[in-house]
């Protein structure tokens, strides 16, 4: 579980990265002057957007690290956190796409697609956060004690990534994941 902690404040740190870059990119916007499109914004309305960027990155930052520590609730703050940046991402990566369309401009599609990728990836990471086993974890403390058996391990269905406790020697071919119902172990795993 440690190691899917670190992971996700790796992450929440990455999008936090991306997500300041999107709003430098969009504080240098003065003008955006298509056939359907006509938008301008003066020196004030940047310096606003970068406020509000440099805002939500600290307040991120803070929060992340509180993360870190495990301190208490704040999986549900990194949670929030997450969605907003999952949401921001989509909807950047949506507008991006309509206008790179608009004024046949290829990068920004291309940006716009890798965007909106990486809102579904951030969505993805948002259920991490809600598995029992990871809420369990989290909640039971820095020095909390893993509550698998001596002889279990965690893995990942490869079916629907759900993490599972298991004991390597029992498994089976016939064996199969409590949420999805697909096989646990696969004919190349075997041999």
């Amino acid at each position: 579980m440690a190691a899917v902690h670190r992971h996700l404040c790796i992450f929440t740190m990455l999008d936090m990265i991306i997500f300041a870059l999107q709003m430098y990119s969009f504080s240098m916007v003065r003008c955006i002057d298509t056939e359907f499109v006509d938008f301008c914004i003066g020196r004030w309305t940047g310096f606003l957007i970068l406020l509000t960027a440099a805002a939500i990155c600290g307040t991120g930052l803070v929060w992340t690290l509180r993360f870190r520590a495990r301190v208490p609730s704040f999986d549900h703050r990194i949670d929030k956190l997450l969605t907003n940046l999952a949401v921001f991402f989509l909807v950047v990566g949506a507008l991006q796409a309509f206008i790179g369309i608009i004024a046949d401009e290829f990068g920004l599609v291309l940006q716009s697609g890798l965007l909106v990728l990486l809102g579904f990836a951030t969505r993805r990471r948002i259920a991490t956060l809600h598995h029992p086993m990871f809420v369990d974890w989290y909640g039971s403390g820095k020095g909390g004690a893993s509550k698998l058996s001596l002889d279990e391990v965690y893995a990942s269905c490869p079916s629907c990534s759900s993490l599972l406790a298991v004991i390597p020697s029992r498994l089976s071919r016939q064996d199969r994941c409590p949420n999805c119902d697909g096989l646990l172990v696969t004919i190349s795993e075997e041999e």
